[in-house]
C-alpha cells in the first residue's frame, strides 16, 4: 500500500512581500508574547528642609536668601526584604551668642528664635508614605511666629514602573486601549499648620509609530481645607498600546512651614485597576517580587465586554477626562447577582 506524500503548504516568499507586512510579520510573535527582558521597576523618597530669610539691609536695603538645610535621601530597587523610611531632621536653636556667625543672627533674628523641621518618606510596596513637619520658637521653647525667617520642610515619595498588556483574542498586538486606574491620598494636617499635600499617577508610552502619548490625573490638598475628608480617591483612563510596554508613575509629597505637621505617612496608593477583556496585567512591580497584583493594586478585575467605555481609547480627548464615579463590578460580582435573583424568582415561584 502506498501511502500518499503529506500536501506541501506554500509559504510566502519574504523577499516578495512589501516591507511593513514582512516587518509586522517578524514583531507579531514578540508582541503577542511580550519582550524578553525584564520589565523595570524603581523607587525613590527623600525629605529636605530650608529656611528663607528676608532682611533689610541699611547698604542693601530689602535682601533674602535662602538656607538649604541638609537633605535625606534614599534611592532603591526594592525587593522582598522591603525598602526602608528616609528620614532626618535639623534644628537652629534659639539663645545662642551672638557675633560668632553673622547668618546665624540673621536667620534666628538676633537669637530670638529657634528653628527646626524633620520628615520621614517611604515606599512600601506600592505604597507612598510621606510626612513633614516644622516649627518656630522663642527663646522659652514656646511656639512662636515672626523674625526674619520661615522654615519649610518636604518629603516626598515615588515609584515608576513598566506595565505590559498583550494581545487578547478581540483587541491585536498593535491596537489600543485604556485602563482605569483609582488612586487615593490619605492623611491630615496637625491643627493651626500650614502646609499642602499632593498625590499624582502618570503614564507615558511611545507606539510602534514613533508617535509619544501620556496620561496623567492629581489629587491637591492643604491646611484649612474645608473640603478635606482626610481621603480622596480619582479615578483616571490611562492609554496603552496593546503588546508595547508603557510606563505607570506614582509619586506623593507634602510640604509643612510655619509650624505643624503634614501627616501622610497612612499611604496614597492605587486602588483598583479595570483592565480591558480578555486582558491580562504584566509589572515590573510584580517581576521585582513586591506581592501579587491584588496585593499591589487593591482590585483588579477586567471590563464585561470588549466594548466597554472605561478601557477603550478615547481619541477625540487623547483618553481623558472620562472619570467615572466607581467602576465597572467585576465578572464575578455580576454573576453572583444573577444567581441570587434566580434563587428568588424560584422560591417566589415554589411559594405560588
Amino acid at each position: 500500500m502506498r501511502c500518499k506524500p503529506p500536501a506541501r503548504v506554500a509559504t510566502p516568499d519574504p523577499k516578495r512581500l512589501p516591507r511593513w507586512p514582512a516587518l509586522l510579520l517578524a514583531l507579531a510573535p514578540a508582541l503577542a508574547t511580550g519582550p524578553a527582558a525584564a520589565l523595570g521597576f524603581s523607587a525613590s523618597a527623600w525629605v529636605q528642609g530650608w529656611v528663607n530669610t528676608s532682611v533689610t539691609s541699611p547698604y542693601l536695603g530689602d535682601i533674602s536668601f535662602n538656607v538649604n538645610l541638609p537633605a535625606f535621601n534614599s534611592y532603591w530597587q526594592p525587593g522582598l526584604a522591603g525598602t526602608g523610611v528616609a528620614s532626618g531632621g535639623f534644628s537652629i536653636a534659639a539663645g545662642q551668642p551672638l557675633g560668632l556667625d553673622p547668618i546665624y543672627d540673621l536667620v534666628s533674628s538676633g537669637g530670638q528664635f529657634g528653628l527646626a523641621f524633620n520628615g520621614q518618606a517611604q515606599v512600601q510596596g506600592l505604597n507612598l508614605r510621606t510626612e513633614a513637619s516644622v516649627s518656630t520658637t522663642d527663646a522659652n521653647g514656646q511656639t512662636a511666629s515672626g523674625g526674619n525667617s520661615l522654615i519649610q520642610s518636604q518629603a516626598s515619595a515615588s515609584w515608576s514602573q513598566e506595565l505590559l498588556i498583550g494581545a487578547t483574542s478581540v483587541r491585536p498586538a498593535g491596537s489600543y486601549g485604556a485602563i482605569l486606574v483609582s488612586f487615593q491620598l490619605d492623611g491630615h494636617f496637625a491643627p493651626d499648620s500650614s502646609g499642602s499635600a499632593y498625590g499624582q499617577i502618570y503614564t507615558a508610552f511611545t507606539d510602534l509609530a514613533g508617535v509619544s502619548y501620556s496620561s496623567s490625573a492629581g489629587i491637591s490638598t492643604y491646611a484649612g481645607d474645608s473640603g478635606w475628608s482626610g481621603a480622596q480617591t480619582i479615578y483616571k483612563k490611562l492609554l496603552f498600546q496593546y503588546g508595547t510596554p508603557f510606563s505607570l508613575s506614582a509619586t506623593q509629597w507634602v510640604t509643612s512651614y510655619g509650624n505643624g505637621t503634614a501627616d501622610f505617612f497612612n499611604t496614597g496608593k492605587i486602588t483598583s485597576i479595570e483592565l480591558p477583556y480578555e486582558a491580562t496585567l504584566q509589572s515590573g512591580a510584580q517581576e521585582a517580587g513586591l506581592g501579587a497584583a491584588g496585593d499591589l493594586y487593591g482590585q483588579v478585575f477586567n471590563s464585561a465586554t470588549p466594548d466597554a467605555q472605561n478601557t477603550n481609547w478615547d481619541f477625540g480627548n487623547n483618553g481623558g477626562g472620562f472619570t467615572p464615579a466607581v467602576p465597572e463590578p467585576p465578572p464575578a460580582a455580576l454573576l453572583a447577582a444573577g444567581v441570587l435573583m434566580l434563587g428568588l424568582l424560584a422560591r417566589r415561584r415554589l411559594g405560588r
